[in-house]
């Protein structure tokens, strides 16, 4: 069962990239600054959550002084929270808004949560490359610990995937 899907996914691995690049692409084509939004908005997410809670609400985690602790936790619980909710809200409408393509064209049906998955983890990917940007400038990266960042986001889409 898991090598016949596998099987179809990987023949169809052209439509699937293709329907990827395509709805990334037209998911920014008419706003001002394009495909720009994918940066600007996390990294206008993570400035004003650090602006806001660490220097006006002066927010401090229990036990730590550092100032920018807080954000860093608030920040890193947000992504991962945009992750999930990215990949059940649109798994759940999927299949109604390629209802047309469905009619239409001949293809496995894993091909559409796979795109789903795909596009949300591009999203994800640039989002979390700007928090491990912050952390970096800001001295804070984890280091090897972040290995452990793997398995829970393994998880946790596929959760969110099976939830959606």
């Amino acid at each position: 069962m898991l090598l016949s899907l596998y099987r179809s996914m990987r023949s169809y691995r052209g439509f699937i990239l293709g329907s990827v690049k395509r709805e990334f692409q037209s998911r920014y084509r008419n706003s001002l600054f394009g495909a720009l939004w994918t940066v600007l908005n996390p990294l206008s997410m993570i400035v004003v959550y650090t602006v806001i809670f660490s220097q006006i609400m002066r927010a401090r985690l229990p036990g730590v002084d550092d100032g920018l602790a807080y954000s860093v936790y608030l920040c890193a619980g947000l992504l991962t929270w945009g992750l999930f909710a990215e990949i059940t809200t649109r798994s759940q409408s999927m299949f109604l808004e390629n209802a047309n393509l469905l009619k239409k064209i001949s293809f496995p049906r894993i091909c559409l949560p796979v795109i789903t998955l795909l596009n949300a983890g591009i999203n994800f990917a640039i989002i979390l490359g700007l928090f491990f940007g912050f952390l970096l400038i800001s001295g804070r990266l984890p280091g090897m610990a972040l290995l452990a960042l793997i398995p829970l986001l393994i998880v946790q889409v596929i959760f969110a995937a099976g939830l959606g």
